[in-house]
């Protein structure tokens, strides 16, 4: 029997329908509690409903709709409570995960900690915003993987869908995608210094930035 090759097309095209979805969603388009009606979205995108229902999913999975048997599925707002305990849990184990590896003082996990700040800074330099958004949750996977700490990891991954949809708001809230990756060098900085106490005070002020940025644009929307 030959081979087959893997066809690509329809996830990429559920991406984009989740793309276009999530924008909306964050970008106060979409009311809470509004029903998303599969086949009139289809018809809007002028794409199949297979793309649509896949979207919904990536889009549970990141805590933005909900389905209700035999109704449907509907818009959640995150709100500033939502926000506040994910950016909470992320300073937590992000700031033990850095002060960890500053302890540590392997000059590897600084060089591969740096190497994914590059890469974000040559995303947000192509405008490519999905992949500055990927690369930015790629660098914060990859301080509490390389923690070496299995359970502080899995929280993170666990998390990891919610954190996605939040990144994906860095349009609205900087004034360009650059100031992004700058905002990661003071914890590789830290880390790369050996200064546990610096790494941990370095996650924990990103977060909580990230934090006040977000519940300010989620209550301009709501106020809106």
């Amino acid at each position: 029997m030959a081979g087959l090759r893997p066809l690509r097309a329809q996830r990429s095209l559920a991406e984009d329908t989740a793309d276009v979805l999530r924008e909306q969603i964050l970008g106060g388009g979409f009311r809470h509690g509004e029903h998303l009606v599969e086949a009139r979205i289809a018809h809007q995108l002028r794409v199949s409903r297979g793309p649509v229902r896949e979207a919904f999913k990536l889009l549970r999975s990141e805590g933005l709709v909900d389905e209700e048997p035999r109704r449907g599925t509907f818009v959640v707002t995150l709100s500033s409570a939502d926000v506040r305990e994910v950016y909470d849990l992320r300073a937590a184990i992000e700031s033990r995960a850095a002060a960890h590896l500053a302890r540590v003082g392997d000059p590897a996990i600084a060089a591969e900690l740096r190497g994914l700040i590059d890469g974000l800074a040559r995303a947000a330099a192509a405008g490519d915003r999905r992949a500055v958004s990927r690369g930015d949750l790629a660098f914060h996977e990859a301080i509490c993987r390389l923690s070496g700490n299995s359970r502080l990891h899995a929280v993170f991954v666990r998390h990891a869908p919610a954190l996605h949809a939040l990144l994906r708001l860095d349009d609205h809230l900087y004034p360009s995608l650059e100031v992004i990756a700058d905002q990661h060098r003071p914890i590789v900085d830290a880390i790369e210094a050996g200064d546990a106490a610096r790494a941990a005070e370095a996650c924990t002020h990103h977060c909580e930035e990230a934090a006040e940025s977000v519940m300010a644009y989620l209550a301009g929307i709501g106020d809106r």
